[in-house]
């Protein structure tokens, strides 16, 4: 196995390589610092790479190990931060040019839970400005590793990218209204989105508190899962992070779906999908019925009041966040995101609780949907992957914004607060993935895992890699900045 080629295994095998001393944690680093420098323009994954410190890390754990001390499932594994998510002394830009020269003094909690497993932080990923709304041209759009004239969707666009392209072997990312699970569906790569609260976010800018969660991306479902281990569980400086016993989120991903009920979301009158896109689905949930799940159609809210929702309390939070930054340094902002904000500031009290009254009533409507199925499947995506700068969609012959048609089926486990994960069950014409959802009970990872995990053990989608990855010359494309 050559130095690059490290940076194809998955997270696990690459932990075992690294506990058996096969491998050194600073060799596994040193890999992945050449592939970002030979892949890291072009995709314009990271904002800041964290070199000389992921060194330094990596070489502290092989003499930890060396002493036979080793930390845990991520001693040694290279993870890179949505850089909204702070690490002390290394700069957090939240993706903003107000905050581009911020070097926090601590860590948020969720890096010293990974620091606390072994991890090397290896750099903070790209995102959209306040991971709202759009990339800032100080930092740049972030290119699809399978066609990087294509986009990752927002707002992880970074984490996703990296993840896809073997530049880190796993991030973590924010989602608040799908912005783990969109960009991840988008590059092919598995994104987890746990139960609200489940994931401590002290440390963590804010978008939306009563929306935003914190969760994994990596190339396969154990990977994240073995992630997700690493960063779960309450915080007192989280008030929001629930306390539950400590789960082994694993221990059951081998069991299949023999057995299993598992929901299938019937059509609704609104739905709209590329053929591409409901071909793969069509396969993927077949896969799992052979493999001996029982499926039935479930009904949901209807997903286009639900996203108006989700939209009400996401801009009206987030307007009250910001409002300094409005204030005294409006300038500096991307145009799409002050618009939005400025739109939020003028959000009537009443229409907010609107929103969340329809936000209660979804969520029990949703309790309801679930609580006779262990798992439910939906599209990740109307669509795949589109050309940075496109405006609108065809899906199955009607034209419709991205926005709307890259956010139809995320939001509403924001609203809700349920676990949910998308990964790869096919390709579309022109080699650009394609995703499914898989969405659990309440704090009930484990089964979205199992269920992810069997899925992806009787396919190959999770196998493939970007072109540029195996061809360099394919490499060579200018930066996207």
């Amino acid at each position: 196995m050559n130095d690059d080629s490290l940076c194809d295994e998955p997270l696990t095998g690459i932990a075992e390589l690294i506990k058996t001393r096969r491998v050194s944690a600073v060799e596994v680093t040193e890999a992945t610092l050449a592939r970002i420098d030979r892949l890291g323009a072009t995709c314009n994954c990271y904002i800041t790479v964290a070199g000389d410190t992921a060194r330094k890390h990596a070489h502290a754990l092989d003499e930890l190990l060396a002493a036979g001390v080793h930390l845990g499932p991520l001693h040694g594994i290279p993870i890179s931060l949505k850089d909204n998510i702070a690490s002390a002394n290394v700069r957090t830009t939240v993706g903003s040019a107000i905050f581009k020269d911020w070097v926090p003094d601590r860590n948020a909690t969720v890096l010293d839970r990974l620091n606390a497993a072994g991890a090397v932080m290896i750099g903070k990923a790209n995102l959209y400005e306040f991971a709202f709304g759009a990339p800032h041209p100080l930092y740049g759009a972030t290119g699809n590793p399978w066609n990087p004239s294509h986009g990752c969707g927002g707002s992880s666009s970074g984490s996703a990218s990296a993840v896809a392209a073997g530049l880190c072997y796993g991030s973590l990312g924010t989602d608040t209204g799908g912005s783990i699970r969109i960009p991840s569906a988008m590059c092919g790569v598995v994104g987890f989105k746990p139960t609200y609260g489940r994931v401590s976010r002290a440390g963590v800018v804010p978008q939306s508190a009563n929306l935003d969660h914190v969760g994994p991306l990596a190339r396969t479902v154990r990977d994240a899962g073995v992630i997700f281990q690493a960063i779960s569980g309450a915080d007192r400086a989280d008030p929001t992070a629930i306390n539950r016993p400590p789960a082994d989120f694993v221990a059951q991903i081998d069991l299949g779906v023999d057995g299993l009920r598992i929901g299938v979301l019937a059509p609704q009158p609104t739905e709209r999908l590329q053929d591409d896109v409901r071909a793969s689905l069509s396969a993927a949930y077949a896969t799992l019925a052979d493999a001996g799940a029982e499926l039935v159609d479930v009904t949901l809210p209807d997903l286009t009041e639900v996203r108006a929702a989700c939209w009400t309390i996401m801009r009206a939070e987030a307007a009250e966040y910001h409002r300094p930054h409005l204030r005294s340094r409006p300038e500096e902002l991307h145009p799409a995101v002050r618009t939005l904000i400025e739109g939020g500031e003028f959000i009537p009290a009443t229409e907010y609780v609107h929103a969340q009254r329809v936000r209660s009533k979804v969520a029990e409507d949703v309790r309801a949907a679930l609580s006779g199925i262990d798992a439910l499947l939906l599209p990740a995506l109307a669509m795949a992957a589109y050309p940075i700068g496109q405006k609108t969609v065809d899906l199955g012959g009607f034209e419709e914004d991205v926005l709307s048609a890259m956010t139809r089926y995320t939001p509403l486990f924001n609203l809700t607060g349920h676990p949910a994960l998308v990964l790869p069950c096919g390709f579309n014409q022109t080699g650009m993935p394609i995703s499914m959802q898989i969405v659990g009970n309440a704090f009930d990872e484990a089964m979205v895992l199992r269920v992810a995990h069997a899925y992806e053990s009787l396919t190959e989608w999770h196998r493939r890699r970007p072109p540029m990855v195996a061809d360099p010359a394919l490499s060579a494309e200018p930066a996207l900045r």
